[in-house]
């Protein structure tokens, strides 16, 4: 009985503080924007952001769970390397024939952007796409990124680890609400294990 109520009440709290947490974005003047950045040993990192209305890709890019290096020029912020793929920031442009090309999604197909990522602002639900790239004669990417919706993106898995509980390790995957209410689920369960651990 006392292990049903504690399951109850953390699943409870896990859905009630995801809520709050969904309707304060929402009236604190933030977007979420979609990220797929594409790199050349065929990984890609995809990842919902949430930055302030206002926000351009670049910043998108900042706030994002990468290794970001870029250099500031008369032109803004240009990327130079992301996760240690592409040029150092005292050299942003050191390799002539490839560089980090920068796409809009538009329903299920990439388009090139026509300007930096400094230089866009995304909206809410958008996704932008980021791949190291060579380039054609008119200098347009030759690569695209995979193309990944941001409903995709959000329903990806997480892996979400919650303490040792009465010496058992748990961990749990899930997205969104889902993957708070297994994460309440499976902390109930280790509290519950811990009590009736022998002592």
């Amino acid at each position: 009985m006392v292990r049903r109520l504690m399951f109850v009440a953390l699943l409870a709290l896990a859905l009630s503080l995801a809520l709050v947490g969904v309707v304060a974005a929402a009236d604190t003047g933030t977007k979420q924007v979609g990220v797929v950045i594409a790199f050349p040993d065929n990984t890609t990192h995809t990842e919902i952001v949430t930055v302030p209305i206002t926000a351009t890709a670049f910043d998108v890019l900042k706030a994002a769970r990468i290794n970001l290096v870029s250099q500031t020029s008369s032109f803004g912020p240009a990327v130079c390397a992301i996760n240690n793929v592409g040029c150092p920031a005292t050299n942003c442009f050191c390799d002539p024939k490839q560089f980090w090309a920068y796409y809009h999604l538009n329903g299920n197909a990439w388009v090139v952007s026509a300007e930096g990522a400094s230089g866009y602002a995304p909206g809410n639900g958008a996704v932008e796409g980021f791949v190291w790239s060579g380039m054609d004669a008119k200098f347009n990417p030759t690569l695209q990124p995979p193309v990944f919706t941001f409903a995709q993106i959000a329903a990806a898995p997480k892996l979400l680890t919650l303490p040792k509980t009465g010496g058992r390790g748990l961990w749990l995957i899930g997205s969104g609400l889902g993957g708070l209410s297994l994460a309440a689920a499976g902390l109930a369960l280790g509290v519950a294990r811990s009590r009736q651990a022998p002592r």
